[in-house]
Protein backbone atom coordinates (compact mmCIF):
# COMPACT_ATOMS: atom_id res chain seq x y z
CA UNK A 1 0.00 0.00 0.00
CA UNK A 2 2.06 3.29 -1.23
CA UNK A 3 0.39 6.36 0.62
CA UNK A 4 1.12 10.14 -1.04
CA UNK A 5 2.53 12.44 1.43
CA UNK A 6 -1.00 13.74 2.06
CA UNK A 7 -2.30 10.68 2.57
CA UNK A 8 0.35 9.90 5.16
CA UNK A 9 -0.54 13.56 6.65
CA UNK A 10 -4.09 12.62 7.44
CA UNK A 11 -3.55 9.13 8.78
CA UNK A 12 -1.06 10.50 11.49
CA UNK A 13 -3.44 13.35 12.15
CA UNK A 14 -6.27 10.78 12.69
CA UNK A 15 -4.01 8.30 14.50
CA UNK A 16 -3.09 11.50 16.92
CA UNK A 17 -6.63 12.39 17.75
CA UNK A 18 -7.73 8.77 17.81
CA UNK A 19 -4.44 8.58 20.55
CA UNK A 20 -5.52 11.68 22.37
CA UNK A 21 -9.47 10.77 22.59
CA UNK A 22 -8.94 7.10 23.75
CA UNK A 23 -6.45 8.65 26.23
CA UNK A 24 -8.88 11.01 28.04
CA UNK A 25 -11.64 10.44 30.07
CA UNK A 26 -14.99 10.22 28.43
CA UNK A 27 -18.03 12.90 29.19
CA UNK A 28 -20.28 11.43 31.91
CA UNK A 29 -22.70 10.99 28.97
CA UNK A 30 -20.81 8.89 27.18
CA UNK A 31 -19.83 6.68 29.96
CA UNK A 32 -22.55 3.93 29.55
CA UNK A 33 -22.14 3.82 26.13
CA UNK A 34 -18.14 2.60 25.95
CA UNK A 35 -18.21 -0.36 23.99
CA UNK A 36 -20.68 0.80 21.11
CA UNK A 37 -18.40 3.48 20.67
CA UNK A 38 -16.04 1.44 20.65
CA UNK A 39 -17.66 -0.83 17.91
CA UNK A 40 -18.82 2.40 16.14
CA UNK A 41 -15.02 4.33 15.92
CA UNK A 42 -13.89 0.76 14.57
CA UNK A 43 -16.31 0.07 12.02
CA UNK A 44 -16.35 3.98 10.80
CA UNK A 45 -12.40 4.07 11.32
CA UNK A 46 -12.00 0.85 9.31
CA UNK A 47 -14.78 1.56 6.40
CA UNK A 48 -12.97 5.02 5.53
CA UNK A 49 -9.69 3.34 5.54
CA UNK A 50 -11.13 0.69 3.21
CA UNK A 51 -12.89 2.92 0.62
CA UNK A 52 -9.93 5.45 0.78
CA UNK A 53 -7.04 3.06 0.48
CA UNK A 54 -8.03 -0.09 0.34
CA UNK A 55 -7.76 0.28 -3.87
CA UNK A 56 -9.53 -3.55 -3.80
CA UNK A 57 -6.82 -4.95 -3.10
CA UNK A 58 -7.01 -8.03 -0.43
CA UNK A 59 -3.78 -7.31 1.07
CA UNK A 60 -4.36 -3.75 1.57
CA UNK A 61 -7.49 -4.66 3.80
CA UNK A 62 -5.45 -7.12 5.67
CA UNK A 63 -3.13 -4.60 6.15
CA UNK A 64 -5.68 -2.29 7.80
CA UNK A 65 -7.21 -4.63 9.87
CA UNK A 66 -4.03 -6.24 11.70
CA UNK A 67 -2.91 -2.24 12.61
CA UNK A 68 -6.35 -1.13 13.45
CA UNK A 69 -6.34 -4.12 15.59
CA UNK A 70 -2.81 -3.47 17.18
CA UNK A 71 -4.04 0.14 17.60
CA UNK A 72 -6.92 -0.43 19.37
CA UNK A 73 -5.12 -3.30 22.00
CA UNK A 74 -2.26 -0.93 22.07
CA UNK A 75 -4.54 1.83 23.25
CA UNK A 76 -5.78 -0.44 26.07
CA UNK A 77 -2.54 -1.26 26.48
CA UNK A 78 -1.44 2.85 27.10
CA UNK A 79 -4.79 3.36 29.18
CA UNK A 80 -3.83 0.94 31.83
CA UNK A 81 0.15 2.15 31.73
CA UNK A 82 -0.91 5.90 32.09
CA UNK A 83 -2.19 4.56 35.03
CA UNK A 84 0.31 2.81 36.82
CA UNK A 85 2.65 5.79 35.75
CA UNK A 86 0.70 8.70 36.62
CA UNK A 87 -0.30 6.78 39.82
CA UNK A 88 -4.21 8.34 38.92
CA UNK A 89 -7.16 7.18 36.62
CA UNK A 90 -6.84 9.62 33.48
CA UNK A 91 -9.23 6.68 31.84
CA UNK A 92 -9.93 3.54 32.19
CA UNK A 93 -8.03 0.27 32.40
CA UNK A 94 -7.38 -2.29 30.10
CA UNK A 95 -10.51 -3.83 28.86
CA UNK A 96 -10.64 -7.54 26.89
CA UNK A 97 -14.34 -6.01 26.45
CA UNK A 98 -13.11 -2.86 24.57
CA UNK A 99 -11.17 -5.32 22.51
CA UNK A 100 -13.17 -7.59 21.51
CA UNK A 101 -15.89 -4.54 20.25
CA UNK A 102 -13.25 -3.32 18.32
CA UNK A 103 -12.93 -6.84 16.73
CA UNK A 104 -16.55 -6.86 16.40
CA UNK A 105 -16.75 -3.45 14.69
CA UNK A 106 -13.56 -4.37 12.28
CA UNK A 107 -15.59 -7.68 11.14
CA UNK A 108 -18.91 -6.13 10.48
CA UNK A 109 -17.07 -3.34 8.54
CA UNK A 110 -15.00 -5.92 6.57
CA UNK A 111 -18.50 -7.93 6.29
CA UNK A 112 -19.59 -4.70 4.28
CA UNK A 113 -16.52 -4.49 2.24
CA UNK A 114 -16.63 -7.89 1.54
CA UNK A 115 -20.27 -7.52 0.00
CA UNK A 116 -19.63 -4.65 -1.98
CA UNK A 117 -17.00 -5.83 -3.07
CA UNK A 118 -18.44 -8.90 -4.71
CA UNK A 119 -21.33 -6.86 -6.01
CA UNK A 120 -19.44 -4.58 -7.81
CA UNK A 121 -17.61 -7.63 -9.37
CA UNK A 122 -20.80 -9.14 -10.41
CA UNK A 123 -22.55 -5.73 -11.88
CA UNK A 124 -18.75 -5.15 -13.89
CA UNK A 125 -19.07 -8.41 -14.96
CA UNK A 126 -23.07 -8.38 -16.09
CA UNK A 127 -21.73 -5.28 -17.98
CA UNK A 128 -19.09 -6.19 -19.77
CA UNK A 129 -20.72 -9.32 -21.30
CA UNK A 130 -23.31 -6.97 -23.03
Amino acid sequence: MKLTKTEFGLIIILISISFIGFMVKLPAVFRHHDRELHFLFYLLTALFLYMNFGKNKLINHVIIFILLLIFGIGIEAMQELSNQILNKKIHGNFDPLDVLFNVFGLFVATLFWAVSYIVKMILDKQKNTK
